[in-house]
């Protein structure tokens, strides 16, 4: 049971209204860290593996820029699914505008990379 933090990877297009941030292995009993996200109107998440999670995952984010006090809700694609139960490798947009976000892992889930797409019309 580690902790993981997103880690803004440095690609062509960051700092251009751009940022990509990994949570990389991320296992069930992780302490999943929160990326802050509301200068960021555009979101988009990537669960990666590979092959079976072992367990579910999705994404929840909070309105309260406080990561010791938030609370956290799952997210939305934009069609209003909820952003849970993932199994498999998956790509979706985020409905919802937070300040926090971050991947939650079930029970199971074993070794999976999580990518965020940040964007925004701001450059």
């Amino acid at each position: 049971m580690a902790e993981v933090a997103g880690a803004v990877q440095s690609t062509a297009i960051s700092g251009q209204g751009f940022r990509l941030v990994k949570w990389e292995n991320v296992n069930a009993g992780d302490t999943i860290l929160p990326c802050v996200c509301g200068e960021y109107s555009d979101k988009t998440v990537m669960w990666s593996k590979g092959s079976a999670f072992g367990g579910s995952m999705g994404m929840e984010g909070s309105l309260d820029p406080d990561p010791t006090t938030a609370r956290y809700a799952t997210l939305a694609d934009t069609q209003g699914n909820p952003l849970s139960g993932f199994t498999g490798d998956r790509i979706e947009t985020v409905l919802e505008h937070v300040t926090l976000i971050r991947p939650t892992a079930a029970v199971g889930v074993a070794g999976v990379d999580v990518w965020l797409l940040l964007a925004s019309g701001r450059g």
